[in-house]
């Protein structure tokens, strides 16, 4: 028999609250150019997967030599459609 845990309106709010602050945090610490390990250190995750996801798009991006540099704003919609 499985016990139903209720949430109290509290907890989720702050639940809510402590994700919208670590956002925050993480957009803040996105440089106006950078590479796909810097996205990739800042989520925790592969610098393959950002990579793999953002060239989708490679109009979005700086293309310097063999390199690709994330422009700021497009860091920013990747990063909130990662954790949201």
């Amino acid at each position: 028999m499985r016990r139903r845990i209720s949430q109290q309106p509290a907890t989720i709010q702050a639940f809510i609250d402590h994700k919208q602050a670590t956002l925050n945090v993480i957009l803040a610490m996105i440089p106006e150019k950078s590479t796909f390990s810097e996205i990739a250190d800042l989520l925790g995750c592969s610098h393959e997967w950002v990579r793999v996801r953002l060239v989708k798009t490679p109009e979005c991006l700086f293309k310097i030599g063999n390199r690709y540099l994330v422009p700021k704003g497009v860091a920013e919609e990747f990063v909130r459609s990662v954790l949201s």
